[in-house]
Formats: C-alpha cells, structure tokens, sequence
C-alpha cells in the first residue's frame, strides 16, 4: 500500500486509512494522507507519467483513491503572457495556469474527483457539501456521474449564476441565511448527526487539488529553479495542496528545487495575509465581504496549512483591493485573452502588487482558477453603445 496512514497536521495523532474522519478527534485539527515515497519512487517516474495522457490521472498513484472518477479534468494550459509581461515592464517570465477550461469551469474539479471516489469507496449513501459556488458545482457533477444523491448549503450571498450550476447538475441546494463560516459549521453538524458523506475542504479534496501543482512541474519540464507560484487564498486548500505536491515530486528526486509560494487574498478578507504579516495565529474575521466571493472564507479551513506552505517556501502574502481585482480581472480578458472570475483574478492582482519582490530572470506562475461565465454581472469598466441599424453611422464608428 503506498498511503501509510492520517496524521494530524496540528497533534500528530495518527488514524488507520480505512477510518471515516474529517478532523481530528482530539484537537479538532487539519488531517492529511501520508505516503510511503520511498515505495512510490520504485512505482512512477517522468518518463511514465509523460506516457500518459496529460490530465488529472496521469498522475494516478499520488491520489489515495483505487479508482478515479474523471469527467477529463486536470491538463490545463500554461499560457506564456503576450502583452502584460511585456507592457508592464516586468523583468522575469509570466505565465498563467488557466484552471477555468476544466468540466464545471473551475480548479475544484481536480479535489472533487478524489473526494467523490473517496466517498464511493466508502460507500456513501449520499453526500453533504458546503460552498460558495464553484464547490458545490463540481461536487454535484462528480455526484451525478457517481449517481449519489447531492445536497449543497451556500450563504446567503452565494452567486445566483452558480447556484443554477449547481440545480442543473441535479443536486438539492439549499441557501443558509448566514455567512460560509456558518454554512459549513451547519454542514458538519449533518455529519455529526449521521445524515450524510462530508466533504469538502478537507485532507481528500487536497489531495486531488495536488494535481495542479503536479502539472506545473510537467510542463516547466521538472524544472523549478528561481520560480514563484501566486495563487489566490480562501480556505487556503489549493495553496497547501499545491505546495504538498512540490514537497512530493522532490523528496522523490523528481526535481532538485521548490517554488516560492505567494498567497493573494482580497483587502476585506485576508486573515492569512494579517497572520502572516504580524507573525501571529489566524483570527478570524466576521465581517468579510468582497467582490472575489469564490475566496470569501473570513474563517479559513486550511488557513494554517496556507500560512505553512508560504512560510516553509520562503514566500510571503499580500492582499489586494476590490477595485484592482476587477481591473486585473478587464486586463487578463483584454491583454491575454483570458476570462476570470474575480477570484481568478486575484493572483495577477498581487503580483503586480509585489512585482518588486520577484527576483530579476526568474519565472512566475499565477493560477487562474476560475472561469469569468461564472460571474457575468460582476462588472466592466466599459459599457456598449446603442445605435440604429443606420448604414450612415458606419463611417463615424470606424473613424
């Protein structure tokens, strides 16, 4: 077996692999799936992973799951900038991991395959999830094909264009009137209660959220010298998972270097960047609400484990502006022909932020992590012109 056993990230209490747990029963903790790499190392290596399609099973033996549940997520684009780089008189390499072109328009996709085969396996009856919107999206698609029942719970500000995502794929949604801290605390409660399979942010989610970090490395060739990775925080899940599959491929000498990790939340929900900047504990913030509602979480599940992975990476967080989310979100549509929602625009917000902090000639990886269509009245700065079907307008329109 290449798993070993669940450790809690904060006790250390360890769990036997066939245990249903989703924090730790002792401190209430983070839990996470431990490996056996130095079996794994005798299991894969480049040249079997590059004989494989590339998507989200190509790198099958890093999942604790015996059989994948695909909807053909994962192989997303790295996309060299073609405008911003140059017009923003950047001096290092930039480059766009475009998450928004998998199933349900969302990097979640990837943790959501893992998870809802993780609940097959267990046997699940039906399953219970949490969301802002692009979760609960893709847990109900993985659902339907899994044909297991689905209930999500949103808060009350949830997207109206999500949750109709979310009904289209079959699953039974419900709106809590209350913010996500309270959403999930009400989800777990139907966990407690026996009612339903959790998931959510937890250790098997980060596990399948690995994969983005795994083709990272695929498509810079396993070469990660003088490179930073900007991705935006809002449970912190995808930055801790992310991080988890760099320290992975290099303890199985797959690569000889580990990323920078910059962390980007928005300035009215950013209690990792607060924590990290005052080198404190994370405090929860009541009062979050920004237009990046996809990273909305004032109370973060993996914030922690976000705040390990900048701090062990030598990296750091910062935290940006409505205003310059949405502007990065007009400038990556514009400049590079890329649709985020604002959420997916965070990442370039911050790092044009903190430009001055990149080290001159390296390379810099910012995750797009979800699909503009998903927020289509979030707003531009520019508005059409009404005309008549009048030939004689032509000429002035195109002077």
């Amino acid at each position: 077996m290449l798993e070993k056993n669940i450790i809690c990230s904060n006790c250390g209490r360890k769990y036997p692999l066939n245990k249903i747990i989703f924090r730790c029963e002792k401190c209430k903790g983070s839990l996470e799936v431990l490996f056996d790499y130095s079996q794994l190392r005798k299991l894969v290596s480049k040249d079997i992973f590059r004989s494989r399609p590339f998507n989200h099973a190509r790198y099958k033996e890093m999942y604790p799951v015996k059989n994948i549940l695909s909807i053909s997520e994962g192989g997303t684009p790295l996309i060299r900038s073609k405008n911003i780089e140059k017009k923003q008189k950047l001096n290092f390499e930039l480059y766009f991991k475009y998450e928004a072109v998998n199933p349900t328009g969302s990097f979640k996709d990837r943790g959501s395959s893992v998870e809802v085969s993780k609940a097959v396996e267990f046997g699940a009856k039906r399953v219970v999830c949490a969301s802002t919107g692009n979760m609960g999206a893709s847990v109900a698609a993985y659902s339907g094909i899994a044909n297991i029942p689905c209930y999500i719970f949103t808060p009350h500000d949830a997207l109206h264009t999500k949750l109709e995502q979310i009904m289209a794929y079959g699953a039974k949604l419900y709106k809590v009137s209350g913010d996500y801290t309270k959403t999930f605390r009400l989800v777990e409660e139907a966990y407690n209660m026996h009612e339903a399979h959790l998931l959510g942010d937890y250790l098997y989610r980060r596990e399948g959220t690995k994969s983005v970090g795994y083709e990272i490395i695929d498509q810079l060739d396993f070469e990660l010298n003088d490179t930073y990775v900007f991705t935006p925080i809002g449970n912190g899940t995808l930055i801790s998972a992310m991080w988890k599959a760099f320290k992975e491929f290099y303890l199985m000498g797959m690569t000889y270097k580990k990323p920078k990790m910059a962390g980007i939340q928005a300035d009215r929900c950013n209690p990792v960047t607060v924590a990290f900047r005052d080198r404190e504990f994370i405090k929860p913030q009541k009062r979050a609400n920004t237009i990046a509602k996809a990273i909305e979480c004032g109370d973060p599940m993996d914030g922690d484990r976000a705040l390990q992975a900048i701090n062990e990476s030598n990296g750091f967080s910062e935290s940006v502006t409505d205003n310059k989310i949405l502007r990065c979100r007009e400038m990556l549509a514009e400049e590079e022909g890329l649709f985020a929602e604002p959420a997916g625009a965070v990442s370039l917000a911050g790092l044009l932020k903190s430009k001055d902090q990149i080290e001159k000639y390296s390379r810099v990886v910012c995750v797009i992590t979800g699909h503009g269509l998903k927020t289509p009245n979030t707003g531009v700065s520019r508005k059409e012109i009404k005309i008549k079907p009048d030939k004689s307008l032509l000429p002035k329109i195109f002077s």
